[in-house]
């Protein structure tokens, strides 16, 4: 970190390559789509650079990556909702679906409606469950991560919950099931 904030600018690259992949997964889980994520991404890996000097020693630098890349994700889904651009995007990618073959269907079609029940959350109760329940992060972690109170965490945690299954249960409402 002090080659980079020294004018190292190669060193950054080391510096953020073992994170890379898990803010990318992130972001795919955040914006529903590799595109969006990689957009989203990029324009938090500049905010990185561009705040490293504000970086507090001391505290954890994944997280504070982390939550850079959240707020990255906010930022752009705000920007994503006002275009109407989720519409479009969902429908390409189902009539993309239309032709692949059918065990890469069906789980993509398992993706498309995890997605579509996280499509029902806040972004708040998004970003709560993906990092405690998609991360494996603790609560307190999750709490530090986005600076939200532990209570604050539970609460949306158990709204997102309860709101993913309220979605399982209408899309598999009408599927028999057999044992």
């Amino acid at each position: 970190m002090e080659e980079v904030l020294n004018g190292n600018h190669a060193s950054f690259e080391l510096l953020l390559r073992p994170y890379r992949p898990g803010l990318l997964n992130m972001a795919v889980r955040m914006t529903g789509n590799i595109e969006d994520a990689k957009e989203v991404c990029q324009e938090a890996i500049i905010k990185i650079y561009k705040y490293l000097k504000k970086f507090r020693k001391g505290l954890s630098f994944r997280n504070w990556i982390l939550k850079i890349l959240v707020n990255s994700s906010y930022d752009f889904l705000r920007q994503k909702k006002k275009s109407m651009e989720i519409i479009e995007s969902q429908k390409s990618m189902n009539q993309d679906r239309s032709s692949k073959v059918e065990e890469e269907f069906i789980q993509r079609e398992i993706r498309d409606k995890i997605q579509a029940c996280l499509q029902e959350l806040t972004p708040k109760e998004k970003s709560i469950f993906l990092l405690r329940d998609g991360e494996g992060f603790s609560i307190r972690e999750t709490s530090e991560i986005l600076g939200y109170s532990q209570g604050s965490v539970r609460t949306h945690l158990s709204r997102a919950r309860r709101k993913i299954r309220r979605s399982f249960q209408e899309i598999y409402k009408d599927k028999e099931v057999r044992a």
